[in-house]
């Protein structure tokens, strides 16, 4: 069994002088892998890109930091591309508090597409920074769909971690579990049961150690894989079918 990256922004263009080289190590060292949308443009490409490439699979959705400049109108757009039947989720979606953006218009794109998640019962894929409480709290009072989703590149507190565990959802780990400073992220890990871990990247973002301050890749992920096994005091191997399980779980 191989390795699984649940999270990667593969058409960034930060990969265009050498996607198909990338892709090539891709697939030759990974069982599948989940291309990510970040705005309607690029979740139009996800889904064109995913009907070529037989280990991919995808999502759509709008990021709340791309929520100020979307037409709300378009949302229907959305919906239909959600319907692909290799689109296994929708986002990335959530609260983003930390830059300066119309927090309103946030909850209304977060809103409309959390609607879309329970309409067509496809997972929500969770991107929340500085707004862990806020995304709560108005998660708890919606309508989910029955897989809930996941937490993607979780960064905060146990006690934040195990609302969102006692919710349903699902928490990625990234590369920031392998920083040497991020002593409490690695207890977040030891003390989130392994069948609500799922396996990221978000490349070209978060580099594990040994590759900070490059570009991130896919087949990184095992460096995830093996801090995890380490945490977790856990054979790899075992450790893969796990992941490999949740990650059937969840997205199929």
């Amino acid at each position: 069994m191989k390795y699984i990256d649940t999270h990667c922004h593969l058409l960034f263009p930060y990969y265009d002088e050498d996607r198909e080289e990338v892709l090539l190590k891709v697939n030759d060292e990974l069982d599948l892998f989940i291309e990510i949308g970040g705005d309607l443009d690029n979740s139009q490409k996800v889904v064109d890109f995913i009907k070529n490439q037989p280990k991919a699979f995808g999502t759509v959705g709008i990021h709340p930091t791309d929520s100020e400049g979307f037409d709300i109108n378009l949302i229907d757009k959305l919906e239909e591309l959600a319907k692909n039947d290799k689109i296994v989720g929708i986002g990335e979606t959530g609260l983003d508090f930390y830059w300066e953006t119309n927090k309103q218009t946030q909850y209304k794109v977060f809103d409309a597409q959390v609607s879309i998640a329970e309409k067509l019962n496809k997972p929500l894929v969770l991107h929340i920074r500085d707004a862990y409480n806020d995304a709560y709290e108005f998660l708890k009072k919606s309508s989910l769909p029955r897989k809930l989703g996941v937490v993607h590149c979780f960064s905060d507190t146990w006690e934040t971690a195990k609302k969102f565990l006692d919710l349903g959802f699902y928490l990625g780990f990234d590369g920031p579990i392998t920083y040497p400073k991020n002593t409490e992220l690695r207890k977040v890990v030891q003390q989130t049961p392994l069948e609500r871990i799922l396996p990221e990247t978000d490349s070209p973002f978060l580099p594990p150690v040994p590759f900070r301050g490059k570009r991130n890749m896919p087949i990184y992920v095992k460096y995830v894989y093996e801090k995890i096994a380490e945490i977790k005091k856990i054979d790899i191997e075992e450790l893969k079918s796990k992941l490999y399980f949740n990650t059937m779980s969840l997205f199929f």
